[in-house]
């Protein structure tokens, strides 16, 4: 499965950089995250321990998150217990309006693939709202942390989908 966006948004790339790469803290906004530990630490990355799911579906996996200030952070999963083939994550904050100094092009890519067949088709039912909800709630969190947005962020231009 695979999925990418972008869209113009009313927070600076510093403001959106400080959220997502913030992973310590994913456990407080990103729905059905349930603990995020960040394990070790380094200039420009971390490893960091997820615990994904709802009772009774509780899932843990260990991904290596890289970072460019201000402009990626890109997470790939390392280690887990059979539950992701593939989970490669990247969000870019490209330059926005050039007259409004908190805004930036916000690109999202997501690809995924289980490796249990179960896994799979539950993903199938609510990939939709998974790639919409995980989006808005980065969103969500940098106007908790930093006000509302300078302005309204425009629709998504989805640019992959592939479910």
């Amino acid at each position: 499965m695979a999925y990418s966006e972008k869209r113009l948004i009313g927070f600076s790339r510093d403001e959106m950089f400080n959220v997502v790469s913030n992973v310590s803290e994913y456990h407080h906004f990103v729905p059905w995250c349930r603990s995020s530990t960040v394990t070790h630490e380094h200039e420009s990355s971390q490893i960091a321990t997820l615990e994904i799911g709802f009772p009774p579906f509780m899932e843990k996996y260990t991904s290596r998150v890289i970072y460019i200030k201000p402009s990626v952070v890109h997470s790939v999963v390392i280690e887990n217990d059979n539950l992701f083939r593939t989970l490669d994550t990247t969000f870019r904050f490209g330059k926005g309006n050039p007259s409004v100094v908190r805004s930036c092009t916000l690109h999202y890519d997501l690809v995924f693939e289980f490796e249990s067949a179960f896994h799979s088709r539950i993903a199938h039912l609510f990939f939709d709202k998974v790639v919409k909800t995980m989006v808005s709630a980065f969103l969500l969190r940098a106007e908790k942390m930093y006000g509302p947005p300078e302005f309204p962020h425009s629709p998504p231009q989805v640019l992959q989908y592939k479910s």
